[in-house]
């Protein structure tokens, strides 16, 4: 016989229903007892016009089915306890007795406890706590006539968001035990990181693929996911499904991967797709395409942009928020508990009876969710391995466990200890890749492909390690963080962290800013300068973030050190003459690099170029045969022959000058661009230069031949006008047509290279050549002849910087469009 509650238990409790908000609105009530369908009360309870009859039979069920927890409630109730003292505890006990009712024991045979990861489907058994917040995201679900078909879960870092969604709802909905929404094992759930597969797009192709391939009845539709970048969302949901009430629905987790800075367009578009996908059809038919997203509170505001009205309007006007709040005390006791008394294990544990309490009650604060996970899995682990099915609170208490604060600490520094001195480097090359911190945001994870570590062997062993720790997980494809606790409760990763606050906010900047310079066409004028690039180079390489940051394409390119990026516009046809003019201006100031343009140890840089052998004909002097030689890359600049002037065997040596006129030195020579091509140099300061630097690289170096020069700028083929072929080319040469007025430095044009990688043999300065004009065949050092000019110049015409066009000088003049260029006949291998 049920005992009987007395007048006055019944007037309090009556009172407490009355004074509880939730239990008027006749939606909430339903929500609270729809569970009790299967029990006669329910045809007796009017949940419309008498909360209060209703609440009273409540009673009378619950002091007869009800589980043993409530009965001490009904006993405190008896001793005159205030409504606000209990009222959460009838709450809690209302979910209990939903969970008694529905939940049955299951058998498993995997692990008790998951650490840091989060519940997924399959670990639904495990997954204890939630059942009343999996009852109000039902609730929020299905509110409305269609149901939310775009809500958004929210909730603090910690707070078990993914997991709710995934071994709550997920779960529940595969299994069809959802009374409210019938149906829901035939329906086809996809789930999706934003960027796991680099973008949204991939990500939700590659979701969408294998939630057909593990349905049954949609594999044979596989090959409709190929065209998901074509189909609106809504209208491929009806492709797939069959007729009917099924739904698609996208599990879109953590949402805040889709608020970097770098990715707001893309992210833009990616949330509109969804959003326009759970528009109703044309024709006004509900769309059966629904979103159920993740979202880090902290990120909430994002979500909330004006740039982006279609999703606040979504979040704040048509109900899409779910609020998760973190577990209460009796949830904490019951995720301890659960797995240990709720299932049919193939051997039992046991757990003393204390240790639920006391770990919930260390749990319960912020961020504790997640601490409470990760301390589980420890003592589990440590129990296991010293031979004992039994959750021992003693180990739970012993100093060397420290109870729950620090097991996260402890376990990541015991793991980095492994690595020795080589850690906090190692460990700098690893996170550096897996955390996101931006300037207003929290630290975020984020999850990088294996490949980014290819070849560093020590950084491979140390990820290793620390998913063997359950501190970073890890697939085939990618790795991350295991919980974003670990930012926060390991004090030497978030001291590394906020040491390189600065660089990360520069990292965040540097991507909007070659983003937006990519969008805007890539021109080659950056919009910052490059001291500046420089400067953000250095301080993101020193918090071991430029390298990770170089694998985006635009960073590479707008993050380029100067040299690199000028050299390479120099291969850009598109550059104009203007501006190869200033890049070897910017050359000569910051420094020249280029093999061939400067001096080594006193002595000038000389990069060869073999030209085969050959026959070529000299303007109305015939056919010649030229031998095998070897050209210098590049006219000689003035940082060369000052080289000459200033070695004291040099220019002052009359070594050098026998059979030669020796003159006054020009103050040209002097000219600060000295990777340009000297000029203002006679014959004869040429003829000794060769003579000094043959003595130096003990090889016999001279001026070319016309017949040399000749075959050189022919690119060593019979038919060619110019180094580059037979017809002239614009941009190809600096001549009077290129409008400079003035020399450029070396090399400037070396898409007017020959075949043999020969720079300047049109255009620039006119070269001087061994033989005298009138008499090609004459070579040697004496006499006033004019010698032969070759190659045109700034302010000479394109003809005149034909391959064939021959000019003379006197030996002894010196004018500002003439230099010279040196070629070496003797084996230089070793030069």
């Amino acid at each position: 016989m049920r005992p009987s509650l007395s007048i006055e238990f019944r007037r309090q409790y009556e009172r407490v229903l009355r004074e509880h908000p939730q239990w008027h609105d006749p939606d909430d009530r339903r929500a609270l007892l729809h569970v009790l369908r299967d029990h006669e009360i329910w045809d007796d309870l009017d949940f419309h016009d008498k909360p209060k009859a209703a609440g009273g039979r409540l009673l009378d069920l619950y002091e007869t089915h009800g589980p043993a927890p409530f009965r001490a409630v009904l006993s405190a109730l008896r001793d005159g306890q205030t409504a606000p003292e209990y009222l959460r505890e009838i709450d809690l006990l209302a979910g209990e007795l939903r969970v008694c009712e529905r939940r049955t024991r299951r058998d498993w045979k995997g692990d008790l406890y998951l650490g840091l990861t989060y519940f997924n489907r399959n670990d639904a058994p495990i997954f204890f706590g939630r059942d009343a917040e999996v009852e109000r995201l039902i609730h929020t679900l299905t509110q409305t006539e269609q149901g939310r078909r775009f809500c958004v879960v929210v909730g603090a870092s910690g707070s078990g968001k993914s997991s709710l969604v995934r071994a709550g709802l997920w779960a529940r909905l595969t299994d069809g035990d959802v009374l409210d929404i019938p149906g829901s094992e035939r329906w086809l759930i996809s789930a999706m990181t934003p960027l796991r597969l680099g973008s949204p797009d991939a990500s939700l192709r590659s979701s969408l693929t294998t939630a057909l391939e593990e349905h049954d009845g949609f594999r044979a539709k596989v090959d409709l996911a190929a065209g998901l970048d074509h189909v609106p969302l809504g209208e491929l949901a009806e492709r797939l499904l069959p007729p009917g009430e099924a739904r698609w629905l996208l599990i879109l987790d953590q949402m805040e991967e889709l608020f970097s800075a770098d990715r707001k367009a893309e992210s833009i578009s990616f949330l509109d797709r969804l959003l326009e996908g759970t528009r109703p059809l044309p024709g006004g038919k509900p769309s059966r395409f629904q979103v159920l997203a993740t979202l880090r509170a902290d990120f909430l505001q994002h979500c909330l942009d004006p740039d982006h009205k279609p999703l606040q309007r979504a979040l704040q006007h048509e109900g899409g928020q779910f609020w998760l709040s973190a577990p209460g005390r009796r949830d904490l006791e019951q995720m301890v508990r659960g797995p240990v008394t709720e299932l049919d294990l193939p051997r039992p544990w046991t757990l003393d009876p204390d240790l639920p309490s006391e770990m919930a009650a260390e749990a319960w604060s912020p961020g504790g969710l997640a601490l409470l996970a990760f301390a589980l899995r420890e003592l589990y682990d440590r129990c296991l391995a010293e031979g004992r099915r039994h959750l021992d609170l003693g180990v739970y208490r012993s100093p060397d466990f420290g109870g729950l604060g620090g097991a996260i600490a402890r376990r990541a520094d015991a793991t980095l200890a492994g690595f020795g001195e080589s850690g906090p480097g190692t460990m700098g090359r690893v996170f550096s890749r897996l955390v996101r911190v931006s300037q207003n945001d929290s630290p975020t994870r984020r999850r990088e492909s294996r490949s980014a570590w290819e070849g560093d062997h020590e950084s491979e062993k140390f990820i290793d390690a620390f998913v063997h720790a359950r501190l970073l997980v890890a697939d085939d494809l990618v790795i991350e963080v295991a919980h974003e606790a670990l930012l926060r409760e390991w004090p030497t990763l978030a001291r590394w962290i906020d040491e390189r606050r600065e660089a990360f906010g520069i990292e965040a900047s540097v991507r909007v800013e070659a983003h937006a310079w990519m969008e805007a066409g890539a021109h080659w004028r950056r919009a910052w300068n490059d001291e500046l690039i420089d400067a953000r180079r250095r301080k993101l390489a020193e918090a071991d973030l430029l390298n990770n940051l170089l694998r985006d394409p635009a960073v590479d390119q707008f993050l380029r050190p100067e040299l690199d990026w000028i050299l390479a516009e120099l291969q850009d046809d598109a550059t104009t003459h203007q501006r190869r003019r200033d890049i070897g201006q910017r050359l000569a100031v910051i420094g020249d690099p280029r093999p061939g343009v400067g001096v080594i140890s006193g002595v000038p840089d000389i990069v060869w170029r073999a030209v085969p052998g050959g026959e070529v004909d000299i303007e109305k002097h015939g056919r010649f045969v030229v031998k095998l030689f070897h050209m210098a890359a590049y006219p000689i600049t003035f940082g060369q022959f000052r080289a000459f002037l200033e070695a004291e065997d040099g220019y002052d040596n009359e070594r050098w000058w026998k059979d030669l006129e020796s003159k006054d030195r020009d103050s040209a020579w002097q000219d600060p661009l000295t990777n340009h091509p000297v000029t203002d140099v006679s014959w004869y300061d040429a003829m000794a230069f060769c003579r000094w630097l043959s003595a130096r690289l003990a090889i016999e170096v001279r001026l070319p031949d016309e017949r040399e020069w000749q075959w050189a700028a022919q690119s060593a083929q019979p038919d060619d006008v110019y180094p580059w072929g037979p017809e002239w080319l614009a941009g190809r040469a600096n001549t009077n047509e290129s409008g400079i007025r003035r020399t450029t430095a070396v090399g400037m044009y070396p898409q007017g290279n020959s075949l043999q990688r020969v720079s300047d043999l049109a255009g620039n300065v006119w070269d001087w050549c061994l033989n005298e004009y009138a008499k090609p065949k004459r070579v040697q050092a004496g006499g006033t002849e004019s010698r032969v000019l070759r190659g045109g110049s700034w302010n000479g015409s394109q003809d005149n910087a034909r391959a064939g066009s021959r000019g003379s000088s006197p030996p002894d003049f010196r004018y500002y469009n003439i230099g010279f260029r040196v070629v070496c006949s003797s084996p230089i291998a070793d030069h």
